[in-house]
């Protein structure tokens, strides 16, 4: 037995003859748009971010600098060689432009790594020779 009361029983919804239609209801109105943002200026008279310098071979004159000056009282032809190294890696980076403290700085500790190695050189030969020369010392 079916109960009257089910959805397929249901007569469809018709609107009754002679009735105006039911226009839809209006649609919603649309958010507004987002402002465009400002275009960003900078500040009068500055141009930005600077470009970045390149700096291998100063970087390179600095590390070479600082390694010559710690090994010349090590070894005293590694700190002249290296210092000699340092030294002009560090003006030809100058020349070209690159960063200028770390060039400085390695030109620095390379000269202070040769002159403290040609010292400690000097004085180390000094020293042999005087051994060398002295007549109790090989007997």
């Amino acid at each position: 037995m079916m109960s009257e009361n089910l959805p397929e029983n249901t007569p469809p919804a018709y609107p009754a003859p002679g009735a105006p239609a039911v226009p839809p209801a209006p649609a919603a109105p649309a958010a507004p748009a987002a402002p465009a943002a400002p275009a960003y200026n900078a500040a009068p008279g500055y141009a930005g971010v600077p470009a970045q310098q390149p700096k291998g071979l100063a970087l390179s004159s600095l590390i070479v600098g600082i390694a010559s000056f710690v090994l010349s009282f090590i070894v005293t032809f590694i700190g002249i060689i290296g210092g000699i190294v340092a030294v002009v890696l560090g003006i030809v980076a100058l020349k070209k432009g690159q960063a200028k403290g770390m060039a400085i700085t390695g030109i620095i500790t390379g000269a202070l790594g040769f002159v403290i190695g040609t010292i400690l050189l000097i004085i180390a030969l000094a020293i042999i020779g005087a051994a060398l020369n002295d007549p109790t010392f090989l007997q």
